[in-house]
């Protein structure tokens, strides 16, 4: 082999290298997945009740809690802010538009909006908290305590994480809550469901968009309360 030719195959092998390494660094090759198991390829029923969410496209999302199915009840065009079980048939949102809030009564079945109402209640802290009084307060680190009559219950760590998960509400029963995660590298916002014991974990979606959730527990009630 030429001394030419050893240059060649130099240059070549460093290119491999080079493009190997933009893989590593884009698209994340090698990192280790974060995510808790995806109940859809993995259900789980000790996951209680219903959960209503929204996804990236503003579609509002009925899913089994335990991921076992999930189903399509409506696209709002503008992301929900908050949204609501109102009874066995009905739920509602809250959209922000730039001429206020509307609160926002859909058919649960078929989709259809049955009603639009202004909306002037402010429930920001309400999603903190849970039916039995216990407060979910966010740490810059990522770390969520669990607070109630200023003590500290619990406090939950998401390790290996490039930022901390966003707090999206809780279970009516208050042994569960939800949280979003916006994994690196441009994927998809996934929507977490974690006991209040930090002890079981899953990945409902990963396509979540507005934290907003509300769920519902047969014989327990629902959470949050809506609008009275």
């Amino acid at each position: 082999m030429t001394r030419s030719d050893r240059w060649f195959v130099v240059a070549v092998l460093g290119g491999v290298l080079a493009v190997i390494i933009t893989a590593v660094v884009a698209l994340g090759v090698g990192r280790k997945n974060v995510s808790p198991p995806d109940l859809q390829e993995q259900p789980n029923p000790a996951i209680p009740g219903e959960i209503l969410y929204v996804n990236r496209e503003s579609c509002i999302i009925l899913a089994r809690a335990s991921g076992e199915s999930r189903r399509q009840v409506a696209c709002t065009g503008i992301p929900p802010r908050l949204l609501f079980f109102l009874d066995e048939t009905r739920i509602a949102y809250v959209d922000a538009v730039p001429s206020g809030q509307n609160l926002v009564t859909l058919d649960l079945e078929t989709g259809r909006e049955l009603s639009r109402t202004a909306y002037k209640d402010d429930r920001t802290l309400l999603l903190q908290s849970a039916p039995d009084g216990t407060q979910a307060f966010q740490r810059d680190d990522g770390r969520i305590q669990l607070i109630r009559d200023g003590q500290v219950l619990t406090e939950i760590k998401f390790d290996g994480l490039d930022w901390g998960p966003q707090f999206a509400g809780w279970s009516p029963d208050s042994q569960w809550f939800a949280v979003t995660y916006n994994p690196p590298r441009g994927r998809g916002a996934e929507l977490w469901l974690v006991s209040r014991d930090g002890a079981v974990r899953g990945t409902l979606a990963k396509d979540a968009g507005n934290p907003a959730i509300a769920w519902r527990i047969a014989g327990v009630g629902a959470w949050p309360l809506p609008p009275e």
